[in-house]
């Protein structure tokens, strides 16, 4: 399970703001980081563009989960390894 907190407009900077993280199990890696949290700034165009927050992430995440690096590390993520 991961969180998705959205911030529009960040501190009236005229950008927004995500931050992402994984809760069960806490910080577990996911496919956009190693350590299970990610902050991330970005235009409000490419969120609205997504149809919001929730499936710009979930869009960034399953891209993210076919690149090689994941694909190979995601194993051992399942296995809860310390390799």
């Amino acid at each position: 399970m991961i969180e998705v907190m959205h911030s529009s407009n960040w501190y009236d900077c005229n950008i927004d703001y995500l931050e992402i993280q994984s809760l069960n199990p806490k910080i577990a890696p996911i496919p956009i980081t190693d350590t299970g949290f990610k902050s991330h700034f970005l235009n409000e165009k490419h969120i609205i563009k997504a149809g919001g927050a929730v499936a710009f992430v979930e869009a960034w995440l399953e891209t993210e989960a076919q690149s090689p690096t994941w694909k190979s590390a995601e194993p051992n993520a399942r296995q809860l390894s310390l390799f």
